[in-house]
């Protein structure tokens, strides 16, 4: 009998195996056609004239993506007088993440740990805080679609090594976490030496804010544990605690709060600025500047990217868009999609470990609030960056910018109804007096590219020729951009990564996609025809939304 039933159970598995290639054979050839229906004419993008400041040695560079990452690697390169095509599939460019990233610029690094896998499993699963302990948590900060993430092959490996480098860290760990700091700090200062410039309008124009950031706590416990140990955490900042009537004195919009809080972090060197209105400025000046050989193309998609084997390794060769093919020729191709990472190396069936973290986000504009109400005054607005475990709230200029919650649901960008209502009743709570603004607030959601081992992903791909990525790690924010920016320059211009770490101060060999962005051509196409069921289903939301 026993016999009999293990025999069934294995031909259920074999029958049910056979169903699951099928299907995934059948959604990839669905992709492939749709490839196929793309245009197949020509797009030129090096049309333009090469300014006579440039000098002919120098190279061209096709960027795919136009977030912040991608038009402050365009703006580096056109700096040293290379020629750059930026491929962006929005009609402008920041309009993804860069567009909800809270603004912190602090000389940071979140680590991924035991601690981050706890709290991010306690958070979606309630029941495991009796497994590890700790009260319950009245802000559910993190959410999970389960159907969208446990029946994407992607996520099940991306997890996977998320969870080992949280469990079971390598020795080297510790070390790569290290050289990030450095790299932050580097990036930073840079990002901060254009803001300081009095010459230079960038400050104003995207809200620049150094006036430090108060991170609040409101348990006894947690608040003496910052007490004994206030620089605690990968971190360069200076800080000081503040308890009672101090926190007030610093961050009068506290004073509002229902639950006070017991004691707060003064991290007085920080600074913030708004990404979006920073991507859109530096896009306007490569536009602009007639020395600067930056060429946009907006409404571009990606939808093929062809590739061909060299003598030694294998090189991009075509670029298949909604517009055209592109030619490579003798360009160097940079992947700095974000989230969309994966997505992008899959057509060259390649590996890339980013997942999106989708975080929600709202604006508020402060003199609108306060025209609004006359019960509000600029002390009940937040005047610098204001957070707590789970929420983070940045004053930008005239706007308040109000960010939380992390959510694994695939790639679609729409707010979850639900997670939204969470968002807005903790953003209620936080600033009571801003609520008529808070609930008549537009919330957008932007992915956050989550790498798995919590490494920033930047160099050439050790397989490729031509082909350089620049993506991750994630909750680092937008302000690594500047420094990735000058990495990628170099490395256009010929250095290598020894070259450029005596040169900058950091090992850059530490964010070397070797032996992380990996060829998987079975498992990408495996990728792909489960990403062509999550595309249906989003534009079948999106058109039902429009009608």
């Amino acid at each position: 009998m026993t016999s009999r039933l293990i025999s069934l159970g294995s031909k259920a598995l074999a029958i049910g195996g056979t169903g699951v290639c099928a299907t995934a054979l059948y959604r990839y050839q669905s992709v492939l056609k749709e490839e196929s229906n793309s245009p197949t004419n020509e797009l030129i993008p090096f049309s333009h004239q090469q300014p006579s400041a440039i000098a002919a040695n120098k190279k061209q560079c096709i960027i795919i993506g136009g977030g912040v990452v991608g038009v402050t690697a365009a703006y580096k390169l056109a700096l040293k007088g290379h020629k750059v095509v930026l491929l962006e599939p929005n009609s402008a460019p920041g309009k993804e993440c860069s567009s909800c990233a809270a603004g912190g610029m602090q000389r940071s690094n979140p680590t991924v740990d035991k601690g981050t896998w706890i709290a991010v499993t306690k958070s979606f699963i309630p029941f495991t805080r009796y497994l590890f302990g700790g009260e319950h948590e009245p802000y559910q900060f993190f959410h999970i679609d389960w159907f969208d993430t446990l029946s994407d092959p992607f996520f099940l490996r991306w997890s996977a090594t998320f969870a080992k480098t949280s469990l079971f860290p390598s020795s080297d760990q510790n070390r790569l976490q290290m050289e990030q700091l450095s790299f932050t700090n580097y990036a930073v200062k840079d990002i901060v030496k254009m803001m300081e410039d009095k010459k230079d309008s960038m400050a104003k124009k995207s809200g620049f804010n150094p006036t430090g950031s108060l991170s609040l706590s409101y348990d006894v416990v947690d608040a003496k544990k910052k007490a004994a140990n206030p620089t605690h955490g990968n971190t360069l900042e200076p800080s000081k605690q503040l308890e009672g009537e101090d926190i007030t004195s610093v961050e009068p919009s506290v004073i509002n709060q229902e639950q006070k809080p017991t004691s707060a972090k003064f991290e007085f060197e920080t600074c913030a600025a708004s990404s979006e209105r920073f991507t859109e400025e530096l896009a306007d000046r490569c536009k602009n500047d007639p020395k600067l050989d930056v060429k946009f193309l907006y409404n571009t998609r990606v939808k093929a990217v062809s590739t061909a084997q060299g003598s030694e390794r294998r090189k991009v060769t075509q670029i298949q868009t909604n517009k055209g093919v592109i030619d490579v020729k003798d360009a160097q191709v940079l992947v700095a999609a974000g989230a969309w990472t994966p997505h992008i190396a899959a057509m060259m069936g390649l590996y890339a470990p980013v997942y999106p973290l989708k975080g929600y986000a709202m604006s508020i504009d402060a003199k609108e609030a306060l025209a609004s109400s006359t019960m509000l005054t600029p002390s009940n607005l937040p005047t610098r960056i204001v957070c707590d475990k789970y929420m983070f709230t940045s004053r930008l200029g005239d706007e308040v910018r109000i960010t939380s919650i992390g959510e694994f649901s695939g790639w679609s960008t729409s707010p979850t109804a639900s997670v939204e209502k969470e968002f807005r009743r903790e953003a209620v709570r936080q600033f009571p007096l801003l609520e008529s603004c808070i609930k008549q607030a537009k919330v957008k959601c932007g992915h956050r590219p989550y790498v798995s081992d919590g490494i920033l992903l930047l160099g050439r791909v050790q397989e490729f020729d031509n082909l350089l990525v620049s993506a991750g790690p994630g909750s680092n924010g937008w302000k690594l951009a500047m420094g990735s920016g000058s990495v990628v320059e170099m490395l256009v211009s010929g250095k290598t990564e020894d070259q450029i770490s005596d040169e900058l101060g950091f090992d850059a060999r530490s964010f070397s996609p070797a032996g992380r962005v990996v060829d998987s051509p079975i498992f990408a196409k495996l990728c792909r025809a489960r990403w062509g069921v999550s595309n249906e289903r989003e534009h079948d939301f999106l058109r039902a939304k429009s009608k």
